[in-house]
């Protein structure tokens, strides 16, 4: 213990690795809950628009293709976007679902 650089621990003085640690720990916890707090605030707009979307897409896709003859109709396309709105739904609940587990814990 003759190291000039060696310099004891003394009891109850913070360690600079763990504040610095901690404190970087801390600001994720905040971050991520300003994150579930906007996310849940903005779940019943996000709700109504994608379901209206992803409905109203499917059914004037199934109009297209029942009701009209054009030669080109976006069918594909107004399906695929119904079925995209529907998955981007699923992705957004699962993200609140996330962010809230950490909420608990």
């Amino acid at each position: 213990m003759n190291n000039p650089a060696y310099k004891p621990r003394v009891e109850g003085e913070p360690r600079v690795g763990s504040v610095a640690a901690q404190s970087l720990h801390l600001i994720g916890l905040a971050v991520s809950f300003a994150t579930f707090v906007v996310l849940r605030l903005a779940a019943p707009l996000v709700r109504l628009a994608l379901t209206t979307l992803a409905l109203l897409s499917i059914l004037v896709a199934l109009f297209y293709r029942l009701a009209s003859s054009p030669p080109r109709s976006p069918f594909w396309l107004l399906l695929g976007f119904g079925f995209s709105c529907g998955v981007a739904l699923i992705l957004y609940e699962q993200l609140l679902r996330v962010l809230s587990a950490g909420r608990r814990s």
